[in-house]
């Protein structure tokens, strides 16, 4: 496949290919990020397919992208992703563009019966397409530049084949009356935002296993890890390529001591350092351990049992239809109707948000058949 894309790194050469691009119908899209190498993770290279042509279009060289944002909202052109919520996130950090008219093929793919829908095995199954892929080529460093021709071939691969590959998803998912389930999943993808970096004194919550630290273990992690933070952003690495947090974890359990090999680059550059930021912790005040969530007493026998009939009800549909059970019915709104059954006409109207138009039309009069059966 080499050589049957262009590589655009000018901004007169991608103004020359946007204008070409507002005249098409549909259009693949693909983008490499470099969350495994930098700091703070960014789009590095964008993928663009028309059918016809492929684009390779470099972010980092290009000052003026606002035609992207441009071709992104276009009503009148189809945007085919293979996976795209982290694409759509990325579209709003980097340049604050949003996307209308998508169609993703994984989750497409998904609403024809595919558990684990990764791009190779899609294009494989449903397009008759093979594509060899080097898993080195996987965690290439996409800010360096140049970018070598081997990484270039595989992120052009990534889109050469997406638009047939959703013809053939979008005609069988008509044929299974599945298609407009789909479109309202993609509209649901379309509102997705990247959320607001959270303050580093809560952020250390997100590490697995500090709720059973005591107070002044979690203070010290609390330091650790906006320690960490700091050092990274300094050295442009990942957080946990300073040190993991596991071993963040660990130290904050060691109640004052750093053993010697723990810590990862912490440790190996700036140990006196990370000794002091475990005295900062030992000093700070202390963070109590979670609260209980206030409805855990809710949850009697009675209201347990009504959630494993909800439960069992979604499974026998999502393996007779071939689908995942969380496609079927949220689980959130079967936990609200399971606590307080009154709520079923609530839930049948919508919900919190949360259950889709075609659940509603699909599943809405069994789900409501299956409480007048119970006596809820």
């Amino acid at each position: 496949m080499p050589n049957k894309y262009r590589y655009i790194d000018t901004q007169s050469g991608w103004d020359d290919v946007a204008a070409g691009l507002r005249e098409v119908g549909e259009l693949a899209l693909d983008t490499e990020r470099n969350g495994r190498f930098a700091y703070r993770e960014r789009i590095c290279l964008i993928q663009l397919s028309d059918g016809v042509q492929t684009f390779l279009i470099d972010p980092l060289a290009i000052d003026d992208l606002s035609a992207f944002g441009e071709l992104l909202a276009d009503e009148s052109i189809v945007k085919v992703i293979h996976g795209s919520d982290e694409d759509i996130r990325f579209f709003d950090s980097d340049f604050g563009f949003a996307v209308s008219n998508l169609f993703d093929t994984g989750l497409a793919a998904r609403f024809l019966g595919v558990a684990r829908p990764n791009l190779g095995a899609v294009l494989e199954e449903f397009a008759g397409v093979v594509i060899p892929k080097d898993k080195r080529l996987q965690t290439s460093h996409w800010g360096l530049r140049p970018l070598p021709g081997p990484a270039l071939d595989y992120a052009a691969s990534d889109v050469l084949y997406l638009l047939p590959l959703a013809d053939e998803l979008m005609y069988r998912l008509d044929k299974a009356n599945r298609l407009g389930w789909v479109e309202e999943e993609c509209q649901r993808l379309e509102q997705l935002r990247h959320p607001p970096q959270e303050p580093l004194d809560t952020a250390f919550r997100r590490i697995r296993g500090w709720e059973s630290l005591n107070p002044r273990q979690a203070a010290v992690l609390q330091e650790l890890y906006a320690f960490r933070d700091g050092k990274a952003c300094v050295w442009d690495l990942p957080p946990t390529i300073a040190a993991s947090n596991d071993d963040l974890l660990r130290i904050a359990q060691g109640d004052g001591a750093a053993p010697r090999g723990i810590g990862g680059l912490l440790a190996n550059r700036c140990y006196g350092e990370l000794v002091e930021a475990i005295d900062r912790g030992l000093q700070n005040p202390e963070v109590p351990r979670p609260a209980r969530p206030d409805n855990i007493a809710d949850w009697t026998p009675e209201r347990r049992g009504r959630l494993s009939r909800l439960k069992s009800w979604r499974s026998d549909y999502g393996h007779g239809l071939g689908l995942a059970v969380n496609h079927v019915w949220p689980t959130a709104s079967m936990e609200r109707i399971a606590l307080h059954p009154p709520c079923l006409s609530g839930e049948l109207a919508g919900g919190q948000g949360e259950v889709r138009r075609w659940q509603l039309a699909e599943f809405g009069d069994s789900l409501a058949e299956l409480a007048r059966d119970n006596g809820w």
